[in-house]
């Protein structure tokens, strides 16, 4: 048993080794080798000697800081609100805050080039106000947009640790003469300080490893930042290309893996808080009208952000030509009929559902393993598995995608084929699932499957009547995200797909890239129509059964929150 045991796990060692290791230490060889296959840091100093690197780490930087200023402030602007004002229409608040993060960032990217492209009402508008008309396809262009989509990030963090700050620290310092708001800003920020700053180097991560927003802004206007640096000289002829495109994700990499690890240092206070319960009453009463102006103003703001752009878009959508003015004369389906009649289109939305699909099941299967054998004593193939699984995640996704292509080029049939990105995709995503289903597994007590051993159940028998019934909901919930990130993906497609497999994504940038906005935009709303049903349809799936006679709150099994498992005794009798 022991031997076969070790050999599970040597095996395990391996196939985890060459899927996720081995294509990264082929990149960063990959970083050093010159066209005579010596060993030196050429490949560095010539990037550095670059006036176009040097341009593009200052555009990474200014960009990233910029943009994640702006994800913090509103992001822990909206936070308090809702965690602690006596506002109504929360829920439909915290809707329009996290829809950046279910919609693609270059699906908002898009909407807003439509809500601001020539003389659209939003650029009338701003003549108005003597703001003149905006130029989306600059620096600032780009900061806003990733500002916009990184606020989920910052806000998720911070609203969750200020909902467990004890109500006694509050009272302990307005018992000392402390004000309302003086108490907020010394005790609740101060407290929310180390979720506020992770949820801010996420947002600072997360702009740095966006490809989408800087390719569709940056590269019309020639605004390079690393990740579309990287891409160009992917892209491009030269001995050299291949070398100098490692030894930039190499750099790339060192930062978000430094950022990552940066991320445990502040963590460590919302590790202790994890046991405190989440206290959802509200802490500051506003009276009617100051309460109306900031419900108006909070939702205003955000329906300018999501709705307006995202309507805008679909209006566009139904023109014939790029920059009419709306009108039921204008009017037309030629786009939509283009979309669904066109062969390369529907092949590349028929690769992005298997892709998506076969992505979740394999994660599923995988990852649900990988937590079981985690948290009941794991071998050493688990725990490489979780460590390496994390690395693929935190590196950005053009970098993974280059080390994919070195990795498997080698192989003949593999690169350029629907394969590739079956692999990159599940080693991207796996670790959603490894983590989604770690914190369902947590709220299974061990004493029910000590009761179905203890009764002569066997693994088998235990897994069907007990763990996967237990598991489902919150297994399909967090295998959302998963799907979605598969089915919409775009960096790694943009060097990994071939003529034959292409995505969802890619079609959507190359539409763009080529001119035809109109096309880009149905396509775009094609896409938003897609999460949302498959939002709704697991929303419906994973909905907790309300019994007869008994007014029992239902608990959505959503993206954004834990589902909180309860098992009858019926349930217990019956898997036993």
């Amino acid at each position: 048993m022991k031997k076969r045991n070790l050999m599970l796990q040597t095996v395990g060692c391996i196939a985890v080794a060459f899927l996720f290791l081995v294509p990264l230490c082929r990149l960063v060889l990959m970083s050093f080798t010159q066209d005579d296959g010596s060993f030196s840091f050429g490949n560095y100093t010539a990037l550095l000697q670059e006036p176009r690197t040097l341009r593009a780490i200052g555009n990474t930087v200014i960009i990233s800081l910029a943009a994640t200023a702006l994800s913090t402030v509103l992001g822990v602007l909206f936070a308090f609100i809702v965690a602690y004002l006596n506002v109504r229409r929360k829920k439909l608040l915290e809707l329009l805050v996290l829809a950046p993060f279910i919609i693609p960032s270059y699906v908002i990217t898009i909407s807003w080039t439509s809500a601001l492209a020539g003389n659209s009402g939003m650029n009338q508008l701003l003549r108005l106000l003597h703001l003149g008309p905006v130029n989306l396809y600059s620096l600032g262009g780009i900061i806003f947009i990733l500002g916009i989509c990184n606020i989920p990030l910052v806000y998720l963090t911070t609203v969750n640790m200020l909902r467990k700050i004890p109500r006694d620290l509050e009272w302990a310092a307005r018992a000392s003469g402390c004000g309302q708001w003086e108490t907020l800003f010394r005790i609740n920020l101060r407290q929310a300080a180390p979720a506020i700053i992770g949820g801010s180097v996420l947002a600072f991560l997360s702009c740095i490893d966006n490809f989408s927003v800087p390719a569709f802004l940056g590269i019309p206007a020639s605004i390079p930042v690393l990740s579309t640096y990287i891409y160009e000289k992917a892209i491009s002829f030269g001995s050299q290309s291949f070398s100098m495109a490692s030894a930039l994700s190499v750099m790339l990499s060192v930062v978000a893996i430094a950022g990552s690890l940066g991320i445990s240092a502040f963590s460590q206070k919302e590790k202790q808080a994890d046991s405190i319960r989440a206290d959802f009453s509200e802490r500051i009463i506003l009276k009617d009208q100051k309460r109306r102006w900031v419900e108006w103003i909070s939702i205003g703001i955000f329906a300018v952000i999501d709705l307006v752009p995202l309507l805008t878009m679909t209006a566009a959508s139904f023109q014939d030509l790029y920059g009419q003015s709306f009108s039921v004369k204008n009017f037309s389906l030629q786009n939509y009929q283009f979309l669904f009649t066109n062969s390369g289109i529907s092949s590349a939305v028929g690769n992005s559902l298997m892709l998506s699909l076969i992505t979740c099941a394999v994660c599923i299967l995988v990852g649900t393993a990988a937590a079981y054998q985690k948290l009941h004593g794991s071998g050493p193939a688990v725990r490489l598995l979780e460590a390496c699984a994390s690395l693929t995640y935190a590196i950005p996704g053009i970098v993974l995608a280059l080390a994919m292509i070195f990795h498997w080029s080698a192989i003949p049939g593999v690169y350029g084929s629907i394969q590739i990105l079956m692999v990159s995709y599940v080693t991207r995503y796996l670790i959603l699932q490894v983590k989604g289903s770690s914190a369902a597994m947590l709220s299974i007590h061990p004493s029910l499957e000590e009761a179905a051993h203890v009764s002569g159940s066997g693994n088998v028998r235990m897994w069907k009547r007990i763990l996967i019934p237990l598991l489902f909901r919150q297994t399909i919930s967090s295998s959302l995200l998963i799907f979605v990130s598969a089915l919409t993906e775009m960096t790694l497609s943009s060097i990994l797909a071939s003529a034959g497999t292409k995505t969802i994504g890619l079609s959507v940038f190359n539409l763009q890239q080529s001119g035809d906005y109109n096309l880009a935009y149905a396509f775009s709303v094609l896409i938003v129509l897609l999460i949302v049903c498959g939002y709704a349809l697991v929303q419906y799936v994973c909905r907790e059964p309300v019994k007869k006679g008994k007014h029992e709150k239902r608990q959505n099994a959503g993206l954004f929150r834990q589902y909180p498992f309860k098992v009858s005794h019926k349930m217990e009798e019956s898997a036993l």
